[in-house]
């Protein structure tokens, strides 16, 4: 564990006052010039940190930061929980941990900060400390191979639940992983399972959410106009309830996957105006900010973009699209995720 990880830890647990910089270097085994440097790296890192000549230091808003105890206190179900101030991806964490993860016991990583996050296609997920929501939650799948595909529309009707909870803004849904606020990108969700090659079944399901919940300082020029935040104002609200919300709100919409014992029927709604499929799955057309709208299909990364209309989502949740250019011209297909985007138009 880094030094300013356990500086960290002890400014955040330890909330008694101020720990002075000689007091810290000898509970850490290290000199006070390297306490010093590691309370600098946490300001950097967005730590509002007081300091008093020859007091100390302490932690002002810690209450905003990402604690074990912060989180576990708002779990309504069962989780193995791994925090972190900084890491390279929460999601490789949990695939390099998969022993960790339980059916009765998802593993829910948390961090503020990520130095190698990723989002569909490889690309790049901006990451940075003190103001984003970084999780994966890693689950034993419970139900049928066939549900996993609805993984990460129960994943974003969840997060949509969280931020309209703990704000007062209207979250929607760009098909198939991305949450939006006021048409700008909020959220980012990036599901990967781990299958045994032997038994041809899904042993775990890792689902990565990304979450900008305050304004940063700086953003990358390349993302600068696409990407929100839930507030404008930093710490109007506590991450750590966030997460614990997005990790509830997923259990609970996932359980809509298990077998009933009584019911198995149960599953599926009865068909309204031709909406069926997994009752969330409804919630997740409604939230839609695509259906009715032209979009640009990328059938691969690097393709020239193909004009469409977004009709529907079907049963599976597709995007049902008509073409409006090339060979495919005035033809209704139905997308899955694979190596699609789309681009709002």
């Amino acid at each position: 564990m880094l030094t300013r990880t356990k500086v960290l830890n002890i400014l955040m647990e330890e909330d008694i006052g101020y720990h002075s910089g000689q007091e810290l270097g000898k509970r850490l085994g290290v000199s006070r010039n390297a306490i010093w440097k590691s309370i600098e790296q946490l300001r950097e890192d967005g730590y509002e940190i007081e300091s008093r000549t020859r007091v100390g230091y302490k932690l002002v808003g810690g209450e905003h930061s990402l604690t074990e105890s912060s989180i576990i206190s708002e779990l309504k179900f069962p989780a193995k929980l791994a925090v972190f101030d900084s890491i390279d991806s929460t999601n490789t964490f949990a695939s390099n941990h998969s022993e960790m993860i339980s059916a009765e016991k998802p593993l829910l990583v948390v961090a503020n900060k990520q130095t190698d996050g990723r989002g569909r296609m490889g690309r790049k997920f901006f990451s940075p400390p003190g103001t984003g929501l970084y999780m994966t939650i890693a689950i034993r799948p419970k139900f049928a191979i066939d549900k996993a595909l609805y993984v990460t529309i129960a994943t974003a009707v969840a997060v949509c639940r969280a931020v309209e909870e703990i704000s007062n803004v209207k979250a929607r849904v760009k098909w198939v992983n991305d949450i939006f606020v006021n048409n700008k990108k909020v959220c980012g969700i990036l599901t990967e399972a781990g299958a045994n090659l032997e038994t041809g079944k899904i042993d775990n399901i890792l689902i990565g959410i990304g979450i900008n919940c305050f304004s940063p300082a700086s953003i990358p020029v390349e993302i600068r106009d696409t990407i929100g935040a839930i507030s404008k104002t930093r710490n109007s609200f506590s991450r750590s309830e966030l997460a614990a919300l997005v990790y509830n709100n997923t259990i609970e919409v996932l359980k809509e996957l298990e077998p009933k014992e009584q019911d198995p029927a149960a599953f599926f709604e009865a068909p309204t105006s031709g909406a069926g499929g997994p009752k969330f799955l409804q919630e997740y057309r409604l939230r839609s900010n695509v259906l009715g709208k032209r979009i640009s299909i990328f059938p691969y990364q690097g393709a020239s973009p193909i004009a469409a209309n977004a009709i529907d989502i079907d049963d599976n949740g597709g995007l049902v699209v008509e073409y409006m250019e090339g060979p495919k011209m005035r033809q209704i297909e139905s997308l899955t995720t694979g190596e699609i985007s789309i681009r709002l138009d």
